[in-house]
């Protein structure tokens, strides 16, 4: 009876993971895990050519945003939060800008330039002023 469970659950599909998309003009294809929590955590502040970094987040209480802070940064959203508060009540950064929906995301980072966001497709393929930025 467990190996059934077992291996129903196994067959189950996986939630859908999120996509981080960013504005065409960003020179990379590819970033670690790392560079991508420097990005988000507001610490890495220009892409590796110098060019400005603006982060774009769905709304930091709600569902999609919670499973991107935990599936692809490896943390719980109130560390996030505590670490652009820091940054900000420090003086030295800001918080991500907050938009509402996924579509309104997925304008922002195409109007942007050197803009990073996430959607929660899988099947997003980017498109003419956005593309998908792989994560190792």
């Amino acid at each position: 009876m467990i190996r059934v469970l077992v291996l129903l659950l196994l067959l189950l599909p996986r939630t859908a993971l999120s996509e981080v998309i960013v504005n065409s003009d960003v020179s990379i294809d590819k970033v670690s895990r790392h560079y991508l929590l420097s990005v988000f955590s507001m610490r890495a502040r220009t892409w590796p050519d110098g060019q400005a970094v603006r982060v774009f987040i769905l709304p930091p209480y709600q569902p999609p945003h919670k499973k991107f802070v935990k599936q692809e940064l490896g943390l719980f959203p109130y560390q996030l939060i505590k670490i652009w508060d820091r940054a900000v009540f420090s003086g030295a950064g800001q918080s991500p800008i907050v938009v509402a929906n996924h579509r309104e995301m997925l304008e922002r980072v195409k109007s942007t330039a050197g803009a990073i966001g996430y959607i929660q497709d899988p099947k997003f393929q980017g498109g003419d002023d956005v593309k998908v930025l792989q994560v190792d």
